[in-house]
């Protein structure tokens, strides 16, 4: 065969080859696209409207004593006689001896000033009786009477000294410590002891000048005006021993003064019978120096919305959902906040539903689907 047909034989075969491949390409089926749209996310919504809420204040303070009384010792002597409560701890009653200071003389002084005022009293009446007579002049008179006041003021002094022998208080209260003991000698001005009131107790709570605004705090005019003053009910909790159970007590003053380091005002709040000196069943005693979380409850109520604190967004923002399930980012303001909810005065319509479950990457005008 020639070289020429042989080339030409070549091409043949080639172009056939193509046309082949060609045929079977055209024949294979088109594969299906997959394609994925992207669906919109379903979140969960709540409508909120306004409602008069009472609105609760969360503080903390230290238990202390409302009367605390340094003893001192007012006549000098040794201290003869000292009362088994008179210890730290000890609880006394009102009236109840703790010390006695040796009291002989005193009452020697005592004596003394009792035969004194009895003697100015005889010299008084005899003057009273001359001087009727016209027998003693007005001077002589004056003496007699100045005489028998000033025994009659030393009898009183004596009386007072030989009391002041003994140490009582005019309270039922609690020893905090001892400072002198049987068979000391003490002066006047010596620290004996210091004591504190049980029936009563009070804690100093720092408040914000948000939370003075919503504590319903009584007046400055109202404590002058009264002195039983009861304010809004605090709920105090003792958080250092893990105590479930709650005490109650009361609002009674404002200090009235903002603190120039904290610019915090301190309300007052009384505890009856911090001790449970009474014995009242399941309740938990708040001694002293207790250290307790306190949530004030104010009668007044006041027109919020309640948002729940897992819709806010960073403490400012709230998602809102328009009627074609759309979203918005709004800005908000809180007046008040708690660990479950914030709350706000103004900034969105009563009846607007909200997202409480967050969206990732969302934006303003973003379809969701909203599960009912």
């Amino acid at each position: 065969m020639s070289n020429k047909k042989k080339r030409k034989l070549i091409l043949i075969t080639l172009v056939t080859s193509f046309a082949i491949s060609y045929g079977l390409g055209q024949m294979k089926p088109t594969p299906d696209k997959n394609i994925t749209e992207r669906k919109s996310p379903i979140v969960s919504s709540i409508s909120l409207k306004k409602e008069n809420i009472k609105i609760s204040i969360d503080s903390q303070g230290m238990v202390m004593p409302l009367i605390e009384t340094i003893l001192s010792a007012e006549v000098s002597g040794t201290i003869v006689e000292i009362s088994p409560k008179f210890l730290a701890g000890g609880v006394f009653k009102e009236g109840e001896m703790l010390m006695r200071i040796d009291p002989t003389i005193y009452i020697v002084a005592l004596d003394q000033a009792k035969a004194l005022k009895d003697q100015r009293q005889n010299e008084y009446e005899d003057a009273e009786k001359i001087r009727k007579q016209g027998f003693l002049s007005e001077s002589e008179y004056l003496s007699s009477v100045t005489a028998l006041a000033a025994a009659e003021a030393e009898l009183v002094k004596s009386q007072r000294n030989l009391d002041k022998t003994k140490i009582v208080l005019p309270y039922d209260g609690m020893v905090r410590d001892k400072s002198a003991d049987l068979g000391q000698y003490v002066n006047i001005g010596k620290q004996l002891g210091t004591v504190f009131a049980t029936d009563v107790a009070e804690v100093r709570l720092p408040l914000s000048d948000k939370d003075v605004s919503f504590a319903d705090l009584p007046s400055n005019q109202q404590t002058s005006l009264s002195d039983g003053v009861i304010g809004p009910e605090v709920e105090f909790t003792d958080d250092q021993n893990n105590s479930t159970n709650k005490r109650y007590g009361y609002i009674a003053r404002s200090e009235g003064v903002i603190d120039e380091k904290t610019r915090m005002t301190y309300a007052v709040a009384r505890l009856e019978d911090p001790y449970n000196l009474k014995g009242e069943d399941g309740i938990t005693a708040l001694p002293i120096g207790s250290f307790v979380s306190a949530r004030i409850y104010p009668s007044k109520e006041y027109e919020f919305i309640k948002i729940p604190r897992s819709a806010i967004i960073n403490n400012r923002q709230v998602i809102l959902i328009n009627d074609s399930n759309q979203i918005f980012f709004q800005n908000i303001e809180l007046v008040r906040a708690d660990k479950d909810f914030g709350y706000i005065a103004e900034g969105i319509e009563d009846g607007q539903r909200i997202s409480i479950t967050s969206i990732e990457d969302g934006i303003n005008g973003m379809k969701v689907r909203v599960d009912q």
